[in-house]
């Protein structure tokens, strides 16, 4: 089997071992499992951990170093990049759902309910669908831990449909729409997301704490259930210092 395409043993995914290799790596950098920057394991030291080749091993720090985790230089071997080089932000890829889900794990969502409200305009003519209705909001900062700043402002519409699911959604239980599927029945079948840098408006600046007009990162979602109807809507602000968006792009031979 060619290094490219190297599995891990036991799984059935068909994802390159050189990205599931990433993973591993970005997410422990961002557990802290490498106290000292300087001690990242070496090439041989990778590809004996994980059985894997060294054009793998070599791919995935390429990826890594394309994200601003890490630095390689000849001679000098790998170094991880202090969070002060890579602007104090949080390097996460939300490419798919199982990574929005490591997101989640890897951050706390301390949302409050706001009850319901109709969609606000601004934001359903962005999507696309009709203003208005009765939507179950929630509203809450994300963080990560150790960090004092929140790293995301979150609003969440669950549609009317799903009311009486909304209500008993709680706090740090799971996703939102983890748990709006256990309850309510419906499955999330597919994600879209739309990405856009947008100014911030005074509310919203507000309660990140930065200065009104600051850039942001506007993370956009509606999950879809099997029907094609929207379930909910989340709309995420990342103030432009401290988050940072990843993913990895395959070219089609």
């Amino acid at each position: 089997m060619s290094a490219d395409v190297e599995k891990v043993s036991g799984r059935g995914s068909r994802k390159p071992r050189y990205q599931e290799l990433a993973e591993d790596l970005r997410a422990g950098i961002l557990r802290g499992d490498f106290p000292d920057p300087a001690q990242f394991p070496t090439e041989s030291v990778l590809c004996a951990r994980y059985g894997v080749s060294r054009f793998t091993v070599r791919e995935a720090l390429r990826a890594l170093q394309t994200e601003g985790l890490i630095q390689r230089k000849r001679g000098s071997g790998t170094v991880i990049q202090p969070a002060s080089a890579r602007g104090g932000a949080l390097h996460q890829p939300l490419s798919n759902v199982g990574e929005i889900l490591q997101y989640a794990r890897d951050t706390q969502y301390l949302f409050t309910e706001q009850g319901v409200v109709p969609l606000p305009k601004k934001l359903a003519v962005h999507i696309g669908v009709p203003a208005g209705g009765r939507w179950y909001h929630f509203r809450g900062l994300r963080t990560r831990t150790g960090a004092a700043e929140p790293i995301a402002l979150t609003d969440a519409y669950i549609h009317q449909d799903l009311e009486a699911a909304a209500r008993e959604i709680r706090p740090n239980e799971s996703t939102i729409f983890q748990q709006l599927e256990r309850l309510s029945g419906v499955k999330v079948v597919s994600v879209t997301q739309d990405i856009q840098a947008v100014p911030a408006s005074g509310p919203i600046a507000a309660e990140l704490g930065i200065p009104r007009r600051s850039p942001c990162l506007r993370i956009l979602r509606c999950y879809l259930d099997a029907q094609g109807r929207i379930i909910e809507i989340s709309a995420s602000h990342h103030p432009g210092d401290r988050f940072a968006y990843a993913m990895h792009i395959e070219v089609e031979k």
